[in-house]
């Protein structure tokens, strides 16, 4: 009976196992629920991993604990997209303890302790802070080109300080807003052409300071993830950016009330295994 229980266990590890792997030669992009914040991975055919902001400093063991179960040990791009508490909190925690080739932020410097533990990890892994801002590229691979759309220059306001950028896989565009507000969309629609993205993380966590009406229609998604907390006292999202994702055409699908988000491309479809409500 004892054996044939730890053959049970082997063959259901074995298919968590090749699960886990199914999907491998696809983009992933996953939309990790930390509450009221953001922290996104991004995970090429490739095996090379990016992770978009760390969410707050409560939520390091549920990033930790996400990145394990996807085999995740090594980070080759960290972005914090600005340098609010609900993006960079655990940041410091997961460079401390993954291994993290480079690490990039605006141009900018903030006095609070969550920048500072940024900044002080940094250090320890002696690893510079490079910064991005309008115009700038990455090319990830062949197939694979980080562009960035915003900041073009540091204000005051740390949500305008965001770093917007559109991740060109194949034929997909995925933009990823921070929480950008509506002059930076006002800018990014005067200087880019962005009909036809395929996929938007919606903009701070869903207020209507974003996803103004001219700058979704001009983006047109087809699908709008929403990161924001279960019943979070700003009221995110907002009814009127639902409202405005709706009338042009988005499906918006959001954390609090599914949870983690997944989804997966081929170059040319975006797909989950998943029926999110």
């Amino acid at each position: 009976m004892i054996k044939k229980i730890k053959c049970m266990i082997i063959v259901l590890l074995l298919i968590l196992c090749c699960g886990c792997d199914r999907y491998k030669e696809f983009l992933s992009v996953h939309i990790i629920d930390v509450g009221q914040g953001d922290c996104i991975l991004i995970k090429t055919p490739e095996n090379q991993n990016i992770l978009v902001d760390g969410g707050d400093d409560n939520t390091y063991k549920i990033i930790k604990t996400y990145l394990k179960l996807n085999k995740i040990n090594n980070l080759d791009i960290v972005i914090a997209t600005h340098l609010d508490k609900d993006h960079i909190g655990s940041l410091d925690e997961i460079i401390n303890n993954f291994d993290v080739k480079k690490v990039y932020t605006p141009n900018q410097k903030d006095d609070s302790s969550h920048y500072y533990d940024l900044v002080k990890a940094c250090q320890n892994k002696k690893l510079n802070l490079n910064h991005l801002s309008k115009g700038d590229s990455i090319k990830i691979n062949n197939t694979t080109i980080l562009n960035v759309l915003s900041p073009s220059y540091i204000q005051d306001n740390n949500n305008q300080n965001s770093i917007v950028f559109n991740l060109e896989y194949k034929n997909m565009d995925f933009l990823f807003t921070g929480d950008c507000e509506e002059t930076n969309e006002i800018e990014m629609t005067n200087s880019f052409e962005l009909e036809d993205v395929d996929f938007l993380k919606v903009a701070h966590h869903g207020s209507s300071s974003s996803s103004t009406d001219n700058f979704v229609k001009e983006a047109s998604p087809s699908i709008a993830a929403i990161s924001c907390g279960y019943k979070n006292q700003y009221g995110h999202p907002h009814k009127s950016t639902l409202d405005t994702l709706e009338k042009y055409g988005a499906k918006a699908i959001r954390t609090d009330v599914n949870g983690d988000l997944i989804f997966y491309s081929n170059g040319y479809k975006i797909f989950s295994t998943k029926n999110y409500k």
